[in-house]
C-alpha cells in the first residue's frame, strides 16, 4: 500500500481517519457522505480522498466500491488499518 501512497495522500489519511472515527452509522451512505464532506471541506475532489483510503484500506489502486469495502471491513478494521498507515 505504501507504493500507491504519495505524500499529500499519507498527509491526508490521519484526517480522514478522524472524519471516518466520528461516524456513528457505519452504514454506505454515511462513509460516502463523511468523506465527501472531508473532499469538500478540504478543497479536493473525492478521488483525492478516495484514493489513499483506497490504497491504505486494500492495498491496491483498484478495489470494488470503496465504501462497501468500509463497511465490510468494519468500523475497527478501517480505522486500525488508517492507523497502520499513518
Amino acid at each position: 500500500a505504501a507504493a500507491l501512497l504519495d505524500e499529500a495522500g499519507k498527509q491526508r489519511l490521519p484526517g480522514l481517519a478522524r472524519t471516518l472515527a466520528a461516524v456513528n452509522d457505519w452504514s454506505v451512505e454515511a462513509l460516502e457522505a463523511a468523506v465527501r464532506g472531508f473532499a469538500e471541506t478540504h478543497g479536493l475532489k473525492l478521488g483525492q480522498a478516495a484514493q489513499p483510503l483506497r490504497a491504505a484500506l486494500t492495498g491496491r489502486a483498484m478495489s470494488p466500491g470503496l465504501f462497501d469495502v468500509m463497511a465490510v471491513l468494519g468500523r475497527e478494521e478501517t480505522l486500525a488499518r488508517l492507523a497502520d498507515q499513518s
